[in-house]
Order: structure tokens, then sequence, then C-alpha cells
């Protein structure tokens, strides 16, 4: 049985779903913890869907899926403190020390890394040997002397809220005027023609692309993409730069993950992998056969797991 770590308003595996050809699944959504039951002890574990039934242990596990483990509503803590607030970071403790230990027991599809972890820092370091990338700094207490001139623009580590409902997006500052007392992320401004993704998939490549000329009113393809999803298009990569992407996976030991590229003159300018973006407004339809694919892999996951299980 198939393990999905979620949360209730993340459609894209409800897209999946129907390609898993009978895989039996346990969808655990993190953000409604009164659907469910469980029990982790030195036996193993066990959960159940209080609504619809469905339970799952340690003996019908077989595989497990990473997807989007978030809280949608946020809420205000106060200096005090609050119970649910307590409530969501234990909750949030166990069920990251779940994916890693059935990640270290090999259980995990698509969502993992053969060579560790990689965050922004080690992913550019990395991505210099392979692709075009703008020089950066993450920097707290004193502005380096390469910020004092040139365009740069701000990024975050984290998908951290910084206030109640308000989220950090990309943005063209002055790094004179920022409070160095805050670490800060910054990386020089790429002046390109088009917003390029990538989803690699085991082997499989998917790219397309969005022009920039189309984002008016921000620098973050993100708010761009919730207002005009459609405006993103399949497009071609040159066989050096499906290599180069090949070669970075291969490095760092991930075998699924969405690129976000800049491409400037020609050239593709490394932003970052997220090992676990999202990618299914890119093809809602499958007329690509994107969402088909990431279902095979999550089935072949599986047999293997399942395989490797009973030849002990």
């Amino acid at each position: 049985m198939l393990f999905v770590l979620t949360c209730s308003q993340e459609g894209t595996f409800d897209l999946i779903r129907p390609h898993l050809q009978g895989l039996p699944v346990f969808r655990f959504n993190i953000d409604k913890p009164e659907d469910y039951t469980w029990d982790f002890s030195r036996h193993g574990f066990e959960m159940s869907n209080v609504k619809t039934g469905e339970s799952i242990d340690s003996s019908t596990i077989s595989s497990f899926y990473l997807r989007k483990p978030m809280y949608i509503e946020s809420i205000d803590v106060p200096a005090e403190g609050c119970l649910e607030d307590w409530r969501r970071k234990e909750t949030d403790a166990l069920f990251e020390d779940f994916f890693r230990d059935c990640e270290h027991r090999g259980l995990t599809t698509l969502i993992h890394s053969r060579n560790a972890n990689y965050g922004k820092l080690r992913q550019l370091h990395a991505a210099e040997r392979h692709f075009k990338v703008a020089d950066w700094h993450l920097f707290q207490g004193a502005l380096p002397k390469e910020l004092t001139h040139g365009r740069w623009v701000a990024k975050s580590l984290t998908g951290t809220q910084i206030g109640r409902g308000k989220t950090f997006f990309v943005k063209e500052v002055d790094p004179t005027k920022l409070d160095v007392s805050y670490p800060w992320f910054l990386q020089k401004k790429i002046e390109g023609q088009d917003e390029v993704t990538v989803v690699y998939a085991n082997g499989k490549i998917f790219a397309y692309r969005y022009p920039r000329a189309d984002i008016s009113d921000t620098l973050d393809v993100r708010k761009a993409t919730i207002d005009n999803p459609s405006k993103w298009v399949p497009c071609e990569l040159s066989t050096a730069e499906e290599s180069a992407i090949r070669a970075f996976m291969s490095e760092t030991g991930y075998g699924f993950g969405r690129f976000d590229f800049i491409r400037k003159d020609g050239e593709l300018w490394f932003l970052e992998l997220n090992p676990n973006g999202q990618w299914a407004w890119l093809d809602e339809n499958n007329a690509n056969g994107l969402i088909a694919s990431i279902a095979d892999l999550i089935l072949a996951d599986d047999r293997r797991l399942t395989k490797k299980t009973e030849n002990g």
C-alpha cells in the first residue's frame, strides 16, 4: 500500500491517482488530524481514517510518497503560544521523522536523493559545474562590498510566511537599504527572455517556458503562474542542456525534481531545483504525458519495493 503524506487542499495527487492502476493508497492530510487515529510504537505503526475506514500499518505499507504536507490556513501565535501551534509542531515532527525512517529503509518513491539532501546553498555550488549561475550572497551583519553596485533580487530560503497570509516573493531590492540584522539571500538580477521550468523524472525530461515579457507586476513567476497558468507552454531543450540536467541530477543523486531556469540570450541560467516541486499545472489534462509518467514511476517504485520485501 502506498502511503501519501500531503494536505487536504493539494490537488496534484488527485490527478495522479486514476493512473495508479489499482495500487491501494492511504492518504494522510496533515492539516486534518481529526480525521485520523494513529499509534507509533516499538512494534511499528498503525493508522486509520475515521471517515473512510481505510487503514495502513507496518505490514501493509509498501512505498511512501511525499507530496505537500502543509497548512494552508495560517494562524497567529501569541507570545505565550497556543494549543493549535503545539499540535501542528508535534504532528510535523512525527511525520518528518516517519518520512526519514521510510527513506532510510528504502521505501520512499520519487522524492529522495541517493547522496543526501541538497539545500539551495549546496545546489548553487553544484550547479556551477553544469549551468550558468548568477552571482549570489547569503549574508547577515554586514553588507558585502559586491552588493553596493549592480542590480540584485531578494529571495527566501524557505516558504515560511512573514506575517499572516504574507509570502516572501522574489523582488528587486536596493541592498544598501536592507536591515542587515536579518539574514538575506540576494542574487544578481538576470535580464532574460523566458522563464523555463523542467520536470525531471528518472531520465525523462519535460520542459516548459513562460515569456518574461508577460510578467508585468512582479519578478516572481509563482504569482504570474497563479494568475495565468496557461502561459506555460512546452519547449525544446538542446542536447547539451539535457545532458547538463542529467549530469546535475546524477551528481546530486536525485531521480525527480523540478528545475527553475531563466533563458538569457539563448542560454539557461540556473535558479534552483525543487526536489518536490509542484508541476501538475503544466499538464493538467496529461496532453504531454507528464501525469501518466509520474504515475508510472510511482507504480514501478512500488513494484520494485514490494518485490524486494518479498525476497527478504
